[in-house]
């Protein structure tokens, strides 16, 4: 995001000020009526790996924020060549089809099929079987989710073969209270 204005020490901050630059800030805001997504603001998240995703593995895509409790829209993609991130020698192919919309919710955070956090070999289960388990599918075999402990977001590998450097869009409402 660009910078509109810069302020140094002891600047007074004027309502105009202010007004401007609520009049160019994206918000999202929660229905009034019969909502049961009652907080208002968003977060998003623009992710691409670093590297492939092999089979039966994990990787951390932000902890930045904690992710639970709340309503996640997810647009996955995963290229099929080689360097085509912005930066790379290829970025002109930067241009795709989604190969997934996924809206989902985060819960208090994804577990294994034993009631832990995943790891490597052992993916998140869905499961409304207290303590709970939430996950996202947002591919075949491919699972997006919030750590139980931290609320960081991760993304499994669950599926027989490599992904190539996998691409995340995630916007998520604010927390909504009604897991906490």
């Amino acid at each position: 995001m660009e910078r509109i204005a810069t302020y140094t020490v002891n600047a007074q901050i004027t309502s105009t000020q202010l007004n401007d630059l609520q009049d160019v800030t994206v918000g999202l805001i929660s229905g009034a009526n019969n909502n049961v997504l009652s907080a208002a603001g968003c977060d998003g998240c623009e992710w691409q790996s670093t590297a492939d995703l092999a089979p039966s593995t994990q990787v951390k895509v932000d902890a930045t924020r904690d992710w639970r409790d709340r309503v996640l829209t997810v647009l996955y993609y995963a290229p099929s060549g080689s360097n085509t991130e912005p930066g790379g020698v290829n970025d002109t192919d930067y241009d795709y089809d989604i190969t997934s919309l996924r809206k989902g919710y985060a819960g208090r955070g994804g577990l294994d099929a034993g009631s832990a956090d995943p790891t490597n070999g052992n993916p998140p289960v869905v499961t409304s079987t207290p303590p709970g388990s939430w996950a996202l599918k947002v591919d075949v075999d491919v699972y997006l989710y919030a750590s139980t402990v931290d609320g960081s977001l991760w993304l499994y590998n669950d599926t027989a073969g490599t992904i190539k450097i996998p691409i995340l869009s995630i916007t998520a409402t604010a927390p909504t209270g009604l897991r906490p």
